[in-house]
């Protein structure tokens, strides 16, 4: 890894577009991963120590605690509080990617991908962009899954908003039961009892 300390600046105004991307909310996410050190891993990386921004290039991997976002390219700022913004970008052969361990009794996870994924820390706050699509899982089961243009996520509240931007593509959605439901069937004859 390469770091090169020279002023630097954002490579789309859309990753300024997604920063504006904010909502007051407390973390429900993992909160040990809050207090967990950054590690980050490509081919290239240019660093600007004034602004705390990286731009990372080839073959992508950030890892914070339980989350971990993938892709070709990613810009990770770090603002005045010490929360990060990381923007990561695919290319034309994989998608970008983002996992996170939920804070819940039983260990779930909350996976994404897209064309562009923006994980805004502060407020727990995820956007995916362009071919999107989360699940959240629990073990090798899938419970919750979505597939749009473009998925809001909010780790805090659990709420997705997802958008289609065509109608030809549609925003689908799979929703898994909430309990197991154990039916069992009763030996008793069924008997119509009549209306009085």
């Amino acid at each position: 890894m390469i770091f090169k300390v020279q002023p630097y600046q954002v490579v789309s105004q859309f990753f300024w577009g997604c920063l504006l991307i904010t909502h007051l909310n407390l973390a429900l996410a993992l909160k040990t991963d809050e207090f967990q050190p950054t590690q980050l891993s490509s081919d290239n990386a240019d660093f600007n120590d004034v602004t705390q921004e990286y731009i990372l290039t080839g073959h992508v991997t950030i890892k914070k605690g339980s989350i971990i976002v993938q892709g070709a390219k990613a810009v990770l700022i770090t603002d005045p509080e010490g929360y990060q913004k990381i923007t990561v970008i695919g290319d034309a052969d994989n998608v970008a990617r983002f996992t996170q361990q939920l804070d819940k009794p039983t260990p779930e996870f909350i996976d994404g991908e897209g064309d562009l994924i923006f994980y805004e820390a502060k407020f727990d706050q995820l956007l995916l962009s362009g071919h999107a699509y989360t699940v959240k899982r629990s073990g090798d089961r899938k419970k919750d899954q979505l597939t749009a243009d473009e998925i809001h996520y909010d780790l805090y509240t659990e709420e997705y908003t997802a958008v289609s931007k065509t109608p030809e593509k549609l925003t689908r959605s799979v929703l898994s039961p909430r309990q197991e439901t154990n039916l069992k069937l009763s030996n008793a004859p069924l008997t119509n009892t009549p209306k009085k």
